[in-house]
């Protein structure tokens, strides 16, 4: 039966342009945001703005057949050529998916910001929405430098920007972890073959919508904690004191201090990245922190958000492609009391809600769940790499340009350099010599010869095998080549450059965030 929107309960904001910012090549949009100066006399200075989410809550009852389907998957996974989405397409890229021009069923977070980039209200309805408009992030920034006549610029873009202005004041107030690795997206042309693997540049738009995603996020924790409601938080812990010992002892080798008995925040970290004026250098000490880091998870238990430095984070802005939103949702409706029954003629069931066995199932369900998410990243990892693979098997027996990734006693790992793609160098290839491995230097060293081979190393490779099942590759050392590796200075203090800033880096699932330039 056709699902038509309730219109009980539901605010009316289909006046309002609101605006949802996307990838070029997005088929489901799940998050839109609109805002606007505040004509409040005590808060000068200051903005309204929504965040209107996609309310699959509404289409998704628990208990439904398409509940328990959700549940046994618990995201989307995103592949190079494809998608496997959570929910039916008829669902995510169409009834639940906000569109312009059409009525849509949105679950909308409204704030209040004040000058100083703070959030001082918040508040959760159920609303009608048309947006005015499906804009891509280059399109977004392409407007925004003045490079673009776009008819929403002065009505739904600049207003946007100016209230996010406000928002990165204060998030560079919190600072939170400022990783800014490159993320890689592979290319396919009609055939499925890879025409490149090309760097996601990151733009100001992309900043604008996960700094807004960021509020809402947080606006929905905070509302279902001052409800007494239960949470299904997105955690991520601090460092252990092992991997922060690990950190310790790389830094070391490049001359570089970190004291242990400091009270660990991001800014910690940030200070350690803008001492690094070594470009060579510099990737390497963001890759060995993003490596210290714990890795993100779902729990019933706050244990706030390290990374993000927050110490209440919930996902809430993407229903359509997490079932952690979904539950989130769920939980506000019941909160906020925001129920609403079921469409005529339909056989999903009346209450749209958290009910009482969703939550008292809520720690399995928080562990099912990340499990799940690290099952699909894995996937998508591995896929890419037999994408990698099969992309370089025309390339074997040519010497690449590599970096190294990771040393072990049994050889050293090494990435084709603007590609991707990691491949093993046997220690029993390096020569007659034995070589020496050093854990905490992550470094092998020749006996005779002193050669030694680090983490971030550049060096020419033969490439000699290269699977495209199994997305491995193998590496020699290329006779004749330059394979005297190049590697960073020691670090010898002083002033640095400052590093740009950014956010939190990869992978998404350390970020928290919900990964916008992932979704097609």
């Amino acid at each position: 039966a056709k699902l038509e929107i309730s219109k009980e309960k539901r605010e009316d904001l289909r006046h309002l342009s609101i605006v949802a910012i996307d990838p070029a090549d997005a088929r489901d949009h799940d998050d839109a945001i609109w805002a606007a100066p505040d004509d409040s006399p005590d808060n000068k200075g200051g903005f309204k703005a929504l965040i209107a989410i996609a309310d699959v809550s509404f289409y998704v009852r628990s208990g439904s057949k398409l509940d328990r389907e959700a549940y046994k998957r618990g995201n989307s996974v995103y592949f190079p050529d494809r998608v496997v989405p959570m929910l039916p397409e008829a669902l995510s890229t169409d009834v639940c998916s906000l569109k312009q021009g059409v009525d849509r069923a949105a679950l909308v977070c409204h704030v209040t910001i004040d000058a100083k980039g703070q959030v001082i209200a918040s508040r959760f309805t159920r609303a009608i929405v048309k947006l005015a408009g499906n804009i891509a992030y280059e399109d977004a920034q392409a407007a925004m430098d003045g490079k673009l006549d776009h008819p929403l610029k002065s009505g739904a873009l600049e207003p946007l920007w100016a209230c996010w202005k406000l928002l990165a004041k204060a998030r560079d107030e919190r600072e939170p972890l400022n990783l800014d690795l490159p993320e890689k997206r592979v290319v396919l042309d009609d055939q499925g073959k890879i025409v490149e693997i090309a760097i996601r540049e990151r733009l100001d738009a992309h900043r604008v919508v996960e700094d807004y995603m960021i509020v809402a996020n947080v606006a929905a924790a905070r509302m279902l904690e001052s409800k007494k409601s239960p949470v299904i938080y997105r955690v991520h812990e601090t460092p252990s004191r092992e991997k922060l010992i690990a950190l310790k002892d790389y830094l070391k080798s490049f001359d570089m201090s970190f004291a242990m008995g400091q009270v660990i925040k991001p800014a910690v970290f940030n200070r350690l990245i803008e001492q690094v004026d070594d470009e060579l250098l510099l990737p390497l000490v963001m890759e060995q922190i993003l490596r210290s880091q714990t890795q993100a998870y779902y729990g019933h238990t706050n244990m706030g958000h390290f990374g993000l430095s927050l110490g209440s984070y919930a996902h809430f802005t993407s229903p359509i492609r997490r079932y952690a939103d979904l539950i989130v949702h769920r939980a506000l409706v019941s909160a906020c009391n925001l129920e609403q029954p079921a469409p005529e003629n339909s056989d999903i069931p009346e209450y749209s809600g958290l009910n009482n066995e969703e939550a008292a199932r809520l720690e399995m369900i928080s562990e099912k769940i990340s499990k799940l998410e690290r099952r699909a990243m894995k996937a998508e990892w591995e896929t890419i790499d037999r994408y990698i693979s099969a992309h370089l098997a025309d390339r074997v027996g040519e010497v690449v340009k590599c970096r190294i990734t990771g040393v072990q006693n049994f050889g050293f790992f090494a990435t084709v350099e603007e590609l991707g793609g990691d491949g093993l160098v046997p220690v029993r290839t390096l020569g007659a010599e034995r070589f020496d491995y050093d854990e905490s230097k992550q470094q092998l060293t020749g006996m005779d010869s002193g050669t030694t081979y680090n983490i971030g190393q550049k060096i020419e490779l033969r490439l000699v095998e290269a699977n495209a099942a199994t997305g491995s590759l193998l590496f020699e050392l290329a006779e004749g080549a330059n394979h005297m590796p190049s590697r960073p200075a020691p670090y010898r203090g002083g002033k640095a450059k400052p590093h740009r800033k950014g956010k939190a880096g990869r992978p998404a699932n350390v970020r928290g965030n919900m990964g916008k330039t992932r979704k097609k």
